[in-house]
């Protein structure tokens, strides 16, 4: 079943005369606001999905073709078939990985421990970075919704427009900050500290 804003992370990877900056305008909302409703932190309301689809160019998606009363009165449940998505992923530079949220490679049935987290999705190490904690070729599930804490696992991701190449970076969160989020990876041994404007730490469950 396809999130209710997959279709405007499509949009956007086709067009790129369509930024976050311009459909937040079209929105009315900041930027920080549509990245997280395009990492499905913040929920897309009927009115906005129909400003979204005219200043995409496209039809609204995910239900909001219907009525606002219907979309309303639907149930979570409806809306949710009780699996995750497998994006694809890639090694980049630096220890970065690079993922396009357009690609979804599968569908996972939701493991017990994240029953409840209704943004989880997975991707497969593409390399051996964060060895002996996940090795390529495993799953590596993370929850957006799920800030990580220092000294846990975590996912940073880059606050970008382009869903097609989202960066991010699996570590050991060692310090998180107002200002700076610093992990480094087990297999390479490096820190890399991003600032916290921009970028995310998101709580990474341990592998099955």
């Amino acid at each position: 079943m396809q999130r209710e804003i997959d279709w405007i992370i499509e949009a956007l990877a086709r067009d790129r005369t369509k930024t976050k900056s311009g459909l937040a305008e079209a929105l009315n909302i900041d930027k920080s606001g549509v990245s997280r409703m395009l990492r499905g932190e913040r929920r897309l309301k009927f009115e906005e999905a129909q400003r979204a689809a005219d200043y995409l160019g496209v039809s609204p998606g995910g239900g909001f073709a219907e009525s606002e009363a219907a979309f309303e009165s639907e149930p979570p449940a409806r809306r949710d078939d009780g699996t995750a998505p497998l994006y694809k992923a890639a090694a980049g530079e630096n220890g970065l990985w690079i993922i396009d949220r357009t690609a979804i490679i599968e569908r996972r049935p939701r493991a017990p421990e994240f029953a409840g987290a209704e943004l989880v999705f997975g991707f497969y190490a593409p390399d051996d970075a964060m060895a002996p904690r996940f090795y390529t070729g495993e799953v590596v599930w993370t929850n957006p919704a799920r800030p990580a804490a220092a000294g846990e696992d975590a996912v940073l991701m880059e606050d970008a427009d382009d869903p097609t190449a989202l960066k991010v970076y699996l570590c050991f969160l060692k310090e998180k900050t107002a200002t700076q989020i610093a992990g480094v990876q087990h297999g390479r041994g490096e820190t890399l500290s991003v600032p916290a404007r921009g970028w995310q730490a998101a709580h990474v469950y341990a592998r099955n």
